[in-house]
């Protein structure tokens, strides 16, 4: 039986928190896997222009999805989700409405990381957030009729934490959900979210919440308005249903805290959903898979600073052991979603729990070094580690992982001054080092969600390579974009 339940909070998040049962971060694109060999996966294109994205006008960039699942037997694949008719007759509905019509259409969605839910926009789409997908290329679906279905994931977008999956193979397939548009509504407006808290006993249940729209955020480097609703955030809810009181879908839950929920207006939803499938503009990002293969026992650790930080996977279903031979390396077992599981200088000792893949993690001062391992470990080159920041613009990046922490280069005249704001729905921790290594200036942002930025200005005390160093404090995957004044 699902829940109903009223909120009155304030606006505003004070503890930004990922509504996944089990945090999972994600990288952008997905391998396919043996499972999948036949079917073609989308690739991500870097920028077709290589000029660095301006602080006004940002370059755009593509991404390139294969047509879903083209085999003899597969089903064409219905990817305009605008093909869905809206509710004719607009009669408001109840909390028992919301669980017999619209609850139908949300799923509960399983991997190996944890739980979220997701919602059927089309006759062969769901989408759900980022952070609930990765880092499989399938989730699992349950739905409220019983029909269970391994849906296939197509694309996702870090930026605005979307993931698109095929579900043209479910049979018993549940309606799409009635489509409304985020711009119907306003502050005061009443709305109900819909979503999978993490189920006892493993049986999936949906819960109906009751709220009020207390505001609403834009990002510009997106161009996506979210809004936030007075409804408490519940751990599996990632990717559920927000509908108005007509129940047409205006919203999908991403962030959120024990008092207010915030949610990816559907109109942007709905536009990102087909940018992904036609191959159009996202925002520009260099090209990153998952590693899967090619693990080593023994690997080589290189490090300039201690900004630096170096990730290696394992998929690791026995006791580890991993020592790095050389002073000044720190050593940390993670989970993808930033939860340690052993820490230690030189040497780490520990036993994978159910969540992988685990991440190592070395990081400390400059140093050149050799790790071992017990199992083989699969080395991850960070695409956003060392890059050329333009002087005056704006480059994008992403937080691969849980607390990922990546760097960049700013070169400077002497006596320059100079701003820089890191841009994010994560919380950021932001360092400036000057080309002796030595911090020169730092700030956190401890709102998260695009409110108060991390930001330094700063006079450089002399010509060189400066090091703009940024670390998330969220669990998951996400984009941002550094802005150079």
């Amino acid at each position: 039986m699902t829940r109903s339940r009223n909120h009155d909070s304030s606006w505003g998040i004070r503890s930004l928190v990922i509504l996944s049962a089990v945090s999972a971060a994600t990288l952008v694109l997905l391998p396919s896997d043996s499972e999948n060999a036949a079917a073609p996966q989308p690739t991500l294109s870097p920028a077709t222009s290589t000029a660095p994205l301006s602080s006004t006008a940002t370059t755009p960039a593509t991404i390139t999805a294969t047509t879903p699942p083209s085999t003899a037997a597969a089903t064409t694949i219905t990817t305009s989700v605008s093909a869905v008719p809206l509710v004719e007759a607009l009669i408001p509905v109840t909390v028992d409405g919301v669980r017999e019509d619209v609850a139908a259409s949300v799923g509960f969605v399983l991997t190996l990381q944890g739980t979220g839910s997701g919602v059927i926009v089309s006759d062969d789409l769901l989408v759900t957030n980022a952070h609930v997908a990765w880092p499989g290329t399938t989730v699992s679906l349950v739905f409220l009729n019983g029909a269970t279905h391994q849906g296939r994931v197509l694309a996702v977008d870090p930026f605005v934490d979307l993931a698109v999956i095929d579900i043209s193979g479910l049979s018993r397939k549940p309606p799409p959900i009635a489509l409304g548009s985020s711009s119907d509504i306003g502050v005061n407006d009443s709305l109900w979210v819909v979503g999978y808290p993490l189920p006892a006993e493993f049986t999936p249940e949906p819960t109906v919440d009751a709220g009020t729209v207390v505001g609403f955020s834009d990002w510009e480097f997106t161009g996506v308005r979210w809004f936030t609703v007075d409804a408490p955030a519940i751990g599996g809810q990632s990717g559920g249903a927000v509908v108005d009181e007509f129940g047409r879908l205006v919203g999908i839950s991403t962030f959120g805290s024990t008092d207010s929920l915030t949610s990816i207006g559907v109109d942007d939803v709905l536009a990102r959903v087909d940018a992904l499938l036609d191959a159009e503009e996202v925002r520009g990002l260099d090209p990153r898979t998952v590693p899967r293969s090619g693990g080593r026992r023994t690997l080589d650790v290189s490090l300039e600073g201690e900004w630096d930080q170096q990730l290696f996977l394992g998929w690791l279903p026995d006791s580890v052991e991993v020592t790095v031979a050389g002073s000044g390396v720190t050593l940390a077992a993670r989970t993808v979603g930033g939860e340690e599981i052993a820490s230690g200088s030189g040497l780490i000792e520990f036993t994978p729990g159910p969540v992988f893949p685990v991440i190592v993690a070395a990081d400390g001062s400059a140093v050149s070094a050799q790790l071992a391992a017990s199992l083989p470990l699969v080395s991850f080159d960070d695409p956003d580690h060392g890059k050329t920041l333009a002087r005056l613009g704006m480059t994008a990046g992403v937080y691969d992982v849980g607390h990922d922490r990546d760097f960049f280069y700013l070169d400077l005249a002497a006596g320059e001054t100079a701003s820089v704001t890191i841009e994010s729905a994560a919380r950021t921790h932001l360092w400036i080092y000057g080309p002796d290594g030595a911090l020169i200036a730092e700030d956190v942002d401890q709102s998260g969600f695009i409110r108060n930025n991390a930001s330094v200005d700063f006079t450089s005390n002399a010509a060189g390579r400066y090091i703009v160093a940024l670390e998330s404090s969220l669990s998951t995957i996400s984009g941002y974009a550094v802005v150079t004044r």
